[in-house]
């Protein structure tokens, strides 16, 4: 405990190699689940790629959620939105628009869901991760959840 283990923490993690590989969330948090003994703050960083992965990642937080407080941080779509926002040029754009939209409502309907069920859900643009983090922290520790 302490802000000696943040030191470790960010030690620990720095020597973590990089995969471009999907995570398995199901066996993530049951690991989790087995692991922590007493109610802790989970902040699971991640993100979702179909309505497949994001279905598995929901189920697998409200069960963890149950004993713990999960905070999801997840990084916003810039792109995405560029993309739906942007004026089409020809039916080619107005097709990528029209994905881009609906991969946007997906991605809001999964925060939604997880809000419903408890987890405290960040989502942000890269710079301003840190700090949304720290608010929804001290919100956290301000409602005396841990």
């Amino acid at each position: 405990p302490g802000r000696a283990a943040f030191t470790r923490l960010r030690a620990a993690t720095a020597d973590l190699a990089y995969r471009s590989v999907e995570s398995n969330h199901t066996l993530a948090m049951a690991h989790l689940h087995r692991k922590l003994r007493r109610r802790s703050l989970i902040a699971l960083f991640s993100d979702f790629s179909d309505a497949t992965a994001a279905e598995l990642l929901v189920e697998n937080i409200a069960a963890l959620n149950k004993a713990h407080v999960v905070v999801f941080v997840t990084l916003k779509n810039l792109t995405a939105s560029r993309i739906a926002e942007a004026p089409p040029g020809d039916l080619d754009d107005v097709a990528r628009a029209v994905s881009a939209a609906e991969m946007l409502r997906e991605r809001r309907l999964v925060l939604e869901r997880l809000a419903r069920l408890g987890v405290w859900c960040v989502e942000a643009e890269p710079a301003q991760v840190t700090g949304r983090l720290i608010s929804t922290y001290l919100e956290i520790k301000g409602r005396e959840a841990i």
